[in-house]
């Protein structure tokens, strides 16, 4: 007979940054995705596999050049719900550094719930564009673990800005 597992549940403060613009939504994807390169992601798991960690840290080193980041995955969501007769436009990407990440991952595992960051970029027809996020800090504090990392301070930072320039 097996031991019933422990459930346990944390609450948390959340914070969702919102960046909305006149932009049209292929201007604002087309520039998330003109500057952040899409991660293969066959070639890093084949690095992974073959224990090249020096070779990962140069991959991401050469696509995410100046900005840090790329982008891990893409889902066109609105595409399916136009099918569905909702007049909206939604692409979800998780973006993301591999190595930067390696500063959250250091104090446990659960980061991988907020990392690589989820942003949701969403038009309803006749509505501005709008950019969603979690705060990462916010969305990282619901993890004592975390509370020594530096990553949430600089994805608030860094990423937010780049969000925030893709609207301007």
């Amino acid at each position: 007979m097996s031991e019933s597992p422990e459930v346990t549940h944390t609450e948390f403060t959340g914070k969702l940054i919102t960046i909305r613009t006149k932009k049209s939504f292929e201007d604002v994807t087309g520039a998330l995705e003109s500057l952040f390169a899409q991660v293969d992601l066959k070639k890093l798991a084949d690095m992974t596999t073959a224990g090249d960690q020096a070779g990962i840290q140069k991959y991401f080193e050469d696509i995410s050049g100046d900005h840090e980041f790329s982008i891990f995955f893409h889902l066109d969501q609105g595409s399916t719900q136009r099918l569905a007769g909702y007049p909206i436009n939604c692409r979800f990407y998780l973006l993301g550094n591999a190595v930067i990440v390696n500063g959250l991952f250091e104090f446990g595992a659960m980061a991988g719930l907020g990392a690589p960051v989820r942003v949701c970029i969403s038009q309803t027809d006749g509505e501005d564009v709008r950019i969603d996020v979690d705060e990462p800090t916010a969305f990282f504090s619901q993890f004592p673990e975390l509370r020594d990392s530096k990553v949430p301070g600089i994805l608030d930072k860094d990423l937010i800005n780049h969000l925030v320039a893709f609207a301007s």
